[in-house]
């Protein structure tokens, strides 16, 4: 019995996308390979070992830039028991850490999975469920061709053994099913030699009695997603070739090659005086021995007798600047057409204000947000269906984010100040510089009364305008950072007793 269409068209299309996947793996982990232009140089740098020098690896950054501003900060449902039903998920399924790693996943290929199945007792019932994420390279969802926002199937492919003992599996999910197959020995796409799989003494077709398609699919656009460091590929490439070139000259910068010019009117014959360690009778001898008849002494004031030469001297290596300034320029142009601000690329470089980092920033915290809405979506649908598998019906889950951006500079807190002074609400004012709302109201609680919210704001607008002037200084050398810590922490310490109600007994 050969495969089905469904699954040979699926496993076709999920090996024609495994390449794209691989490679931005390898842009993001610093694995590409470098790209020559010419085989010979390519035979030279292998031949230094040049080939196993780590990269200089840029193109992580517009991915982690993303990745590391995806926080998720509450997942609620309202419902006390529904609640504390995500908790035990959360524990058992380690989603504090496999959560991040599927949002690193995605960003980084583009697309990944999260497998929501239930944990069957031996009642036949669910007990609990399973949340796993899966790699783009090995599921594929296969979408609706009339109406693509619909999950037709979905496809799961792995490989055991190798060479003759090698066996794929390929499971299609469907709402209703689930179909097992297997090939045994290597892959063709000339042929159609799949079986249907009962090797665990089930049946090859299952049923799914959830009528959902168990898989739900993260990603940076759709259909399918991009990698977030995609347009990175170019620059990346040619800061490796010249990381590599560079470090091939490094050598030559040290010990340059040098050459002596044969006069050929000099007549050669005679005995010659100095050490050669190619004539037979000098196989033994030592250049830097005393004893040897050599007149190249590395001693001050001695005077070298070339004979035969006319004139000395030694080849320039390649200027560093070569190598450098084009670096810097690519690097640049990777955070142009990454929209990951400049700054995020060089920390160390010349420091923003605050309202021109938010500038900078921008095009970056859109694309976050972007991705908070799209994830928080997926991970939405994700728990409801976890949840339902465990009896909990029409249940709405809410996902909240920590904010892309907030505001801590002195000039983002007048701003804050000002539109509470005009009139607008301080949860508001507070939500609109990035605070999350349940961080507001938690925050707004302690407070009286709108005074003394506007006595805050205003203390930590005074506090950043003075750390601005304090960096200032320490760059200058008037202060060092250890004494501007000890200060911001008495000032601080001293707001806050100010704003602590006084106890008595």
């Amino acid at each position: 019995m050969a495969g089905t269409p469904d699954l040979v068209a699926a496993y076709h299309e999920l090996c024609e996308a495994r390449p794209a996947y691989a490679r931005a793996n390898a842009y993001y982990e610093g694995e590409a390979e470098e790209i020559f232009a010419s085989d010979k140089v390519a035979r030279m740098l292998a031949k230094s070992n040049l080939g196993e020098l780590d990269d200089v690896n840029f193109a992580r950054i517009p991915v982690d830039a993303v990745v590391h501003r995806l926080h998720i900060s509450s997942i609620t449902t309202g419902n006390p028991d529904t609640d504390a039903e995500i908790t035990d998920l959360i524990e058992r399924n380690e989603l504090e850490e496999e959560g991040p790693g599927l949002h690193a996943r995605a960003c980084s290929q583009g697309d990944a999975y999260l497998m929501v199945w239930p944990d069957v007792g031996e009642d036949g019932e669910p007990s609990s469920v399973d949340m796993f994420v899966n790699s783009a390279s090995v599921v594929r969802i296969i979408y609706d061709a009339e109406n693509p926002l619909r999950k037709a199937f979905a496809i799961k492919s792995w490989t055991t053994g190798t060479a003759k003992d090698q066996t794929i599996r390929a499971d299609l999910y469907y709402p209703d099913r689930i179909e097992r197959w297997y090939w045994q020995g290597k892959w063709s796409g000339r042929q159609n030699k799949w079986l249907p799989y009962s090797g665990d003494e089930q049946q090859p077709v299952l049923p799914n009695p959830y009528g959902e398609v168990p898989f739900f699919h993260f990603r940076t656009s759709r259909p399918y997603g991009r990698p977030e460091h995609y347009a990175a590929y170019g620059p990346q490439a040619l800061i490796n070739k010249l990381v590599m070139s560079h470090a091939a000259t490094v050598d030559f910068q040290s010990l340059p090659q040098r050459y002596g010019l044969i006069d050929p009117a000099v007549d050669q014959s005679g005995t010659q005086s100095d050490w050669d360690p190619e004539f037979p009778e000098d196989a033994g001898g030592d250049p830097e021995s005393p004893l040897n008849a050599s007149q190249l002494r590395n001693d001050p004031g001695e005077v070298w007798l070339l004979q035969g030469l006319k004139g000395v001297g030694q080849f320039q290596a390649a200027d560093p600047d070569v190598y450098l300034k084009p670096i810097d320029r690519y690097v640049k142009a990777m955070a142009q057409v990454t929209d990951t601000p400049m700054h995020i690329f060089d920390a160390t470089g010349e420091q923003i204000s605050g309202k021109s980092r938010r500038e900078a920033n921008g095009p970056l915290t859109e694309k976050v947000q972007a991705r908070q809405r799209s994830f928080g979506g997926t991970w939405k649908a994700a728990w409801q269906f976890a949840l339902r598998l465990l009896g909990y019906e029409d249940v709405t889950v809410d996902i909240q984010w920590a904010a892309a951006e907030t505001v801590s500079d002195a000039e983002g807190w007048a701003t804050v100040a000002a539109k509470i002074t005009a009139g607008v609400p301080r949860e508001q004012a507070l939500v609109e510089a990035g605070y999350d709302p349940a961080q507001v109201d938690a925050w707004l609680a302690d407070l009286d009364d709108d005074g003394e919210l506007q006595r805050r704001i205003e203390l930590l607008g005074s506090l950043g305008t003075a750390v601005q002037s304090l960096g200032t200084a320490v760059q200058l050398g008037s202060i060092s950072q250890e004494q501007v810590a000890v200060l911001l922490d008495v000032v601080v310490g001293a707001a806050t007793q100010m704003n602590t109600p006084e106890v008595t007994d």
